[in-house]
């Protein structure tokens, strides 16, 4: 059973106009790809990779998950003393994962949401933020629809693009590509061949 958005009404076709608002701010067609560093210059959001502050061999081993744990931490938005704020993101993830990220954070900016301040497992001199459920689809919804829009699917689909070309065009992971086409309901149009 699939579980229940908790996404307001609306909130979906407010993902597609955003995403088209800002490929048409930097003078993007609406089927090209957007990059999260360049959304993040646009909205001026300073970006840095979290090796720009953990430099000691045993953060960077925690961080690209050399100890053998593995590092599931992957970005992070936060405040800065003169009120701005700033993303910080794992610069060991894949460079597809590092887009998701970024553009995660970003639907979070873009969204006004204000998280908590929290404790983190993870050593770093910096502070975490705790989003509510609500917050968090919100954040993941925008975040995908950013990375790959409805007409960005669908130009691609038309094209006979398969998913390894969809995801290597738009700087996506595999899975994230499988996601949006299957969630948008492309995977069900008449055009569409599984690949």
């Amino acid at each position: 059973m699939v579980a229940k958005s908790i996404l307001k009404r609306g909130f979906k076709t407010s993902a597609e106009k955003w995403a088209k608002h800002y490929r048409d701010c930097l003078n993007i067609h609406p089927c090209e790809p957007l990059c999260a560093y360049r959304l993040a210059e646009l909205m001026e959001i300073s970006v840095y990779s979290a090796t720009e502050f953990l430099q000691l061999p045993g953060e960077i081993d925690l961080l690209s998950g050399a100890n053998g744990k593995g590092c599931e931490w992957s970005a992070l938005t936060m405040p800065t003393e003169k009120g701005n704020r700033i993303i910080i993101y794992n610069p060991f993830h894949s460079i597809a994962r590092q887009q998701s990220d970024i553009m995660h954070e970003l639907s979070h900016i873009i969204c006004k949401h204000e998280g908590r301040q929290i404790e983190s497992s993870i050593q770093i001199p910096f502070g975490m933020r705790d989003f509510n459920a609500e917050q968090e689809e919100e954040a993941s919804w925008l975040g995908a629809t950013l990375q790959l829009a409805t007409p960005c699917l669908l130009w691609a689909k038309k094209k006979n693009m398969r998913n390894e070309e969809i995801a290597a065009h738009f700087n996506a992971s595999i899975e994230m590509v499988k996601y949006r086409i299957n969630i948008t309901g492309i995977a069900k149009r008449p055009f569409y061949k599984n690949n």
